[in-house]
């Protein structure tokens, strides 16, 4: 039997790789995206009676896989593999995905969503209200999850990074806050779920080509400041592999220290050569 979909809307979002998103879309409360229908196909009738529900169901399709995998390992349980039918997995037989999403407001063949785990171009396949009556079972076993608590940290950062990050928002990299409230939660000093490196004796998380330092004290994590993952001498050569050195210039000519405990020293020295995480 063949079975033929075609999609119904794309989802538009800043999140353009895996790690950008949450592996739950109520992992990272308050990130927005919006899902737009395809006009001509009588969708705006389709959506009516929508706006009364404060939470939608939405199948879409995994596009960026190429394979499935019969066992995975889920983040939350690194100890074994479990079936890929008794987990969220995006490596299924049919990438389909499934999630609820808060919904924010509805105009025309648009829905502005928030907390949401799709990535930028995902195609929509289907749209349903959830219903708390029908879709909330509170009694309902956890499986394998629930023998893996998660032991979540308070993520906070300090007054220059959160001016680092509102400047690198403001200039097309807004997934990095998102990215590090997720990252950081959860077993923040974990090398086999994080790409860690250590950065002048401060410990760093990469993103890409920047790296976010941080320190923790108990269940308290505290991002002090984002750094160029590229030397000063990489920053002067033409070669651009990621098409983001030129971001990274006007980045350290706007804050050319990226001072750690009181100190201020220059933002070269702080540099961490890609070489050393890749």
């Amino acid at each position: 039997m063949m079975l033929q979909l075609e999609p119904i809307g794309f989802f538009h979002t800043q999140a353009q790789y895996p790690y950008d998103v949450p592996r739950q879309g109520v992992l990272a409360a308050g990130n927005s995206g919006v899902i737009e229908l395809l006009p001509g196909k009588g969708f705006e009738q389709a959506l009516e009676d929508l706006d009364g529900f404060s939470h939608l169901w939405v199948i879409f399709w995994f596009h960026l896989n190429q394979s499935w995998h019969a066992k995975v390992r889920p983040p939350r349980h690194r100890e074994r593999k479990v079936g890929v039918f008794a987990s969220r997995s995006p490596y299924r037989p049919n990438p389909l995905g499934l999630s609820v999403l808060k919904i924010k407001d509805i105009n025309g063949l648009k829905i502005q969503v928030q907390d949401h785990d799709l990535l930028d171009g995902t195609p929509i396949l289907d749209l349903k209200p959830y219903l708390p009556y029908a879709d909330s079972f509170p009694e309902a076993s956890a499986g394998w999850t629930a023998a893996t608590p998660s032991e979540s940290h308070s993520v906070h950062f300090s007054p220059l990074a959160e001016q680092q990050l509102q400047w690198l928002s403001q200039n097309g990299l807004g997934c990095l806050k998102t990215f590090l409230c997720v990252q950081l939660a959860s077993d923040p000093l974990n090398p086999a779920r994080h790409r860690l490196v250590c950065l002048q004796g401060c410990t760093a998380l990469a993103y890409r080509t920047w790296r976010a330092c941080f320190s923790i004290n108990a269940r308290d994590v505290e991002v002090e400041a984002i750094l160029s993952g590229y030397s000063s001498t990489e920053l002067l050569q033409a070669s651009d592999q990621y098409h983001d050195k030129e971001l990274h210039r006007r980045f350290l000519e706007v804050f050319p220290y990226s001072g750690q405990g009181g100190s201020e020293p220059p933002a070269t020295e702080l540099q961490g050569s890609l070489k050393d995480i890749n």
